[in-house]
């Protein structure tokens, strides 16, 4: 069975597979290293291959999560199982072919990167919700409650030429705050929004969040330094009023209580979310206000 090896941030992946076409799509994500021993290596995969029916036109429709104590799983039935075990930290997963050469983004979405995120996110980083993209000085991450948006004007930077970390969560690192890493490297928007930015012939249909949404793919052609970044600044979305949009200081004590406003449950399911905002509290923190001048947010985010 082939294996291979990869860095990921912060842990070591030995992958097992019946297919290589599971191992091209690793690739994109993450730095293949020189292969070595199962033993040494912090976090383990194995994935299967298996013949399947032809796949319905949005197969994540059908995806669901069970969420239990020591145990995730993710299922599209008929096409695609992966469970993930925290003690010892693996994912074993399975996948239709016909949904691999039909789907190769969705497979690597719900099968490589979403699973792996959870076992990092369980160990030296912290999930948060929040988006960032990425200019020539570092990233900018983009923090605010749901519906608040931080797709759109994610989105928006990308139109205007910065790189993508995620529109919807990031992993920080425990040990360096100011270390990024994507868990679904993703650019996923409401309907509205992509009509307003014009971007409608550039996105594919989606679902997520229990309902239809926009995709525009960001997996073919990524390369595994797509995935990292250092932060440069943090935005917290403010209100929404006309422009011009502004950005606004914020004291340390304003920032870690707003920062608050953009937390979700899962952020607390295996860390605490406030040293992040403590740490970066101190440095480049701002409330951006004015947001529906999109144009003038998206000036302000690129000048950070």
């Amino acid at each position: 069975m082939p294996a291979a090896s990869f860095r990921l941030p912060g842990a070591s992946l030995f992958v097992e597979t019946n297919e290589e076409r599971l191992l091209v799509l690793a690739r994109r994500l993450w730095e293949e290293t020189a292969p070595a021993p199962r033993r040494d290596a912090e976090l383990h995969a194995a994935w299967t291959a298996t013949s399947g029916p032809r796949p319905e036109l949005l197969p994540e429709r059908r995806l669901t999560w069970t969420l239990l104590p020591e145990v995730y799983s993710a299922e599209i039935p008929g096409h695609l199982a992966a469970r993930i075990t925290f003690e010892p930290p693996s994912v074993v997963g399975a996948v239709s072919l016909s949904l691999l050469e039909a789907f190769p983004s969705t497979v690597a979405r719900y099968l490589l990167e979403a699973p792996l995120a959870a076992l990092l996110g369980a160990r030296r980083h912290q999930p948060l919700h929040a988006g960032a993209v990425i200019g020539p000085r570092g990233a900018v991450v983009i923090r605010g409650g749901s519906g608040a948006g931080k797709s759109t004007l994610v989105a928006a930077a990308w139109q205007a030429g910065l790189g993508v970390l995620g529109d919807e969560s990031l992993l920080v690192s425990r040990e360096d705050p100011d270390d990024l890493s994507s868990t679904v490297r993703d650019l996923t928007l409401l309907p509205h929004a992509a009509r307003l930015l014009g971007l409608e012939t550039l996105c594919e249909l989606a679902f997520s969040g229990g309902e239809e949404k926009r995709r525009i793919d960001l997996f073919p052609g990524a390369t595994p330094s797509d995935r990292i970044a250092r932060r440069r600044a943090t935005v917290l979305l403010g209100p929404r009023t006309p422009g011009p949009a502004r950005l606004v200081p914020l004291t340390p004590e304003e920032f870690v209580t707003e920062f608050r406003h953009g937390e979700i449950p899962q952020e607390r399911a295996t860390g605490n979310p406030d040293f992040v905002a403590r740490a970066w509290s101190a440095a480049r923190a701002f409330r951006l206000e004015g947001a529906l001048d999109l144009p003038g947010a998206v000036s302000l985010i690129a000048s950070l």
